[in-house]
């Protein structure tokens, strides 16, 4: 394999777009002692001019992508919203991305946000959640302090006491528990799909689809992030074995969605249970 077929082979498995020094690392089992810094770097300023690659320009560095640059700075901007640890102004998102990809933020946050990726709240600083919030995560501290010193008040001429749970629980329309699966549930439909399947590795979605018809039996939708964060949840504690996709940029948008991150490498889609 010549080092520009390594590189383009690299490029085409990672979700995001890489450094030049990323590239390198990932490219060198292939190619070994070609694929040094200056090497990759000359390749990959060939693949830019021969229009093979995208690159990004950038401070400190630029990126490189077999994908398009609106299709970038979708993958830019996913990543940049699981990332954050909580709910991030727009402005702020867009900020993140390179100055190349900026104008792209408005096409690619509606998008995300149509695939139910994102959710935006309405107002005048607009605030980007990784897909629709509760409404009780819209209460920060000061708020629920409020609440319950108004429940405070009308408990006091009520026959029988509400607590800021109960109030909660209306809040979010869940008097009884959330169709959340659990391990025994994907357990079960891990099976069901292993004792049809040649490989032992069941793709993401396909599991996604039990969810789905469990959730429907309960009256309630599917959300994809629910499930992706319990398969991550269960890799990181060493329950499960992921196996990413080999174009993760040919999926569709629903499906990237769902790609779980891994340690190392570009994210799984495939998963199987460790005996």
């Amino acid at each position: 394999m010549t080092l520009e077929h390594a590189i383009l082979d690299a490029l085409s498995r990672a979700p995001l777009p890489l450094k030049a020094a990323d590239i390198t690392k990932l490219v060198k089992p292939l190619a070994g002692r070609a694929a040094t810094s200056k090497t990759v770097a000359a390749a990959l300023n060939a693949l830019t001019t021969s229009a093979a690659l995208n690159c990004i320009p950038g401070k400190p560095q630029s990126l490189y992508t077999t994908q398009n640059i609106a299709s970038a700075a979708v993958s830019v901007l996913r990543h940049s919203i699981y990332q954050a640890k909580k709910e991030q102004p727009a402005a702020k998102l867009k900020l993140k991305l390179p100055l190349a990809l900026q104008s792209h933020f408005e096409g690619a946050l509606a998008q995300l946000i149509a695939s139910g990726v994102a959710f935006v709240l309405p107002g005048t600083k607009r605030f980007v959640f990784a897909g629709r919030p509760k409404p009780s995560a819209l209460l920060d501290a000061a708020k629920r302090r409020a609440l319950q010193k108004i429940l405070d008040g009308v408990n006091a001429v009520r026959t029988q006491s509400v607590t800021l749970s109960d109030l909660i629980a209306w809040l979010d329309a869940e008097p009884a528990a959330a169709a959340v699966p659990g391990e025994a549930e994907l357990q079960r439909w891990y099976e069901q799909d292993r004792v049809r399947s040649s490989t032992v590795m069941i793709p993401v979605p396909q599991t996604f689809a039990h969810y789905a018809a469990w959730a429907a039996e309960r009256g309630q939708s599917a959300d994809s992030q629910v499930l992706r964060n319990l398969i991550e949840t269960l890799y990181n504690n060493g329950r499960i074995l992921l196996e990413p996709c080999e174009r993760p940029q040919d999926l569709p948008e629903h499906e990237r969605a769902m790609l779980v991150p891994m340690s190392l490498g570009p994210p799984g889609y495939f998963w199987c249970w460790i005996a």
